[in-house]
């Protein structure tokens, strides 16, 4: 009587099977995070899409861009607050403070994390921080400063945004732009950007700032990076810190980090830290603050002021930055 074989994988069957198994979803990895990259980009410029139509919206209710930031008088609001009720978000509108502006971070109200206001692809950005006494929200987005956004005191005003009201700066009473200021052509300017929340390296020079060796005291104070990126932030010198400029290369990331000397022997007390001239550290602060940067590959979404979209390379050039950051310089940057 003939038996039957039973039918099976060999141990050298099944991982060799195991092992194609393994490549192949090697080399669907790569692929899956592309195009989850690619929707994610598509998202963010879909959100600064948005973002550029409600501010267009504005314009046509105001017949003006609303001010980066509104300060002084008896109003303080910022361009993010402004847009509030284009974008869905009448509610939260209908409740700001706009007369004691710091009760917005006490109560809860600027830590309202909204969706249009991030970038998927950017990590830990949907969060809260901690400023004084208040809790913000962030946003991975800025307007448009010009040239040199920050500090407002050396504004060119020369951007799309900046500080305006009666306490603005670099001259008080400054009103928002109008489209028809807009001399370089609205397909040929910025009106937002992206932006990278925080910067650990610069963020070490806080240590420095705290213990007093930097050289004269930084005016305005210094907070952490991501401080700057709140999209209601609090009154105070670094309200406008939140706009974005042509002083640093797209992806920027400051390059060195301050520590503190060493006890170089048990025992003996370390020597004083040595000072930090704010002459040299001040510029590269304030370039970083304004950098246009994102996660995504080889560069950057952006909205021009006639509301199109675009990705703008992480190799363009600090000249061609610059003309497409001047609303009327006469320095046209015409996009490809």
């Amino acid at each position: 009587m003939e038996t039957q074989r039973k039918q099976g994988f060999t141990l050298i069957e099944l991982l060799v099977v195991i092992a194609i198994i393994a490549i192949l979803i090697g080399l669907l990895l790569p692929a899956v995070q592309k195009v989850r990259e690619t929707a994610s980009r598509m998202s963010c410029a879909n959100h600064l899409k948005q973002l550029a139509l409600a501010l267009h919206n504005y314009h046509d209710s105001h017949e003006r861009l609303p001010g980066g930031v509104e300060v002084g008088g008896s109003r303080y609001t910022s361009l993010f607050v402004e847009i509030l009720p284009y974008i869905e978000q009448d509610p939260l509108y209908k409740q700001w403070d706009f007369v004691t502006p710091l009760s917005n971070g006490t109560t809860g109200r600027s830590a309202t994390r909204i969706k249009l206001y991030l970038c998927p692809s950017h990590p830990d950005a949907d969060r809260t921080i901690t400023i004084g006494s208040g809790v913000y929200a962030l946003t991975t987005y800025g307007g448009n400063g010009g040239t040199r956004p920050f500090p407002p005191a050396l504004s060119p005003v020369d951007g799309v945004f900046f500080t305006t009201g009666p306490g603005s700066q670099p001259a008080p009473h400054q009103r928002g732009v109008r489209l028809d200021h807009v001399k370089d052509g609205t397909s040929n300017t910025l009106l937002l950007g992206e932006r990278i929340i925080g910067d650990s390296n610069l963020d070490t020079f806080l240590g420095a700032w705290s213990a007093g060796v930097i050289t004269p005291p930084p005016d305005p104070p210094l907070q952490s990076v991501a401080a700057y990126a709140v999209w209601a932030p609090p009154p105070g010198p670094n309200a406008a810190g939140g706009l974005l400029g042509a002083t640093a290369p797209i992806n920027y990331r400051h390059g060195s980090i301050w520590s503190p000397p060493t006890s170089p022997f048990p025992g003996v007390p370390p020597p004083p830290p040595p000072p930090v001239p704010w002459s040299t550290l001040g510029p590269q602060w304030w370039a970083r603050l304004g950098a246009y940067g994102s996660f995504h590959s080889q560069g950057v979404n952006v909205a021009l002021a006639d509301g199109s979209v675009r990705f703008l390379s992480a190799t363009t050039s600090l000249p061609v930055l610059a003309a497409l950051s001047t609303r009327a310089a006469g320095d046209l940057a015409v996009l490809e």
